[in-house]
């Protein structure tokens, strides 16, 4: 794995850097800050619904210090939001069945942070996510609020 600063993707690993604009008196120019603008907006619009929230949880919890009970009840809830996307009353009837789609979600989310994270911060990622998608209440609570899939009387998902 490459432990440089840059991942595959251009952006810079989680952990925060200085600013060379402080760092030398120089001004960003007005094009450089458009295509960083460019870059960001083109992950975002890569990203499915409740993903960027969830990978930026999951890369501060990872650089951080502390543990799942110190992600805050918002950020939890952002998680959540992204693992608990696509279940409906139809496809998870069971804890089970939304164990299982949370636990497919986690996988994903792990995939798409690994980009951001060395291999050692993608370990607390995992365990986090481990702790976050197989939680009995969370599990119970989502089972308990699936809303019925919308009707696809216009053909579209």
């Amino acid at each position: 794995m490459n432990d440089s600063n840059m991942t595959g993707t251009g952006f810079p690993n989680a952990v925060p850097q200085a600013s060379s604009n402080r760092e030398t008196g120089k001004k960003t120019t007005r094009s450089a800050i458009g295509a960083k603008a460019q870059t960001i907006l083109d992950f975002l619009r890569q990203c499915t619904p409740y993903e960027a929230d969830s990978i930026r949880v999951m890369v501060g919890h990872a650089t951080g210090k502390g543990d799942t009970d110190t992600i805050e009840a918002t950020d939890l809830l952002a998680v959540n939001r992204f693992l608990n996307h696509g279940l409906t009353k139809e496809n998870a009837t069971g804890n089970e069945a939304v164990m299982r789609h949370r636990q497919e979600r986690a996988q994903k989310l792990m995939e798409a942070v690994q980009e951001f994270v060395n291999i050692g911060q993608l370990c607390r990622v995992s365990i986090a996510l481990m702790k976050i998608s197989s939680d009995f209440k969370a599990v119970e609570d989502t089972r308990q609020h699936l809303q019925s899939q919308p009707s696809n009387a216009a053909g579209r998902n």
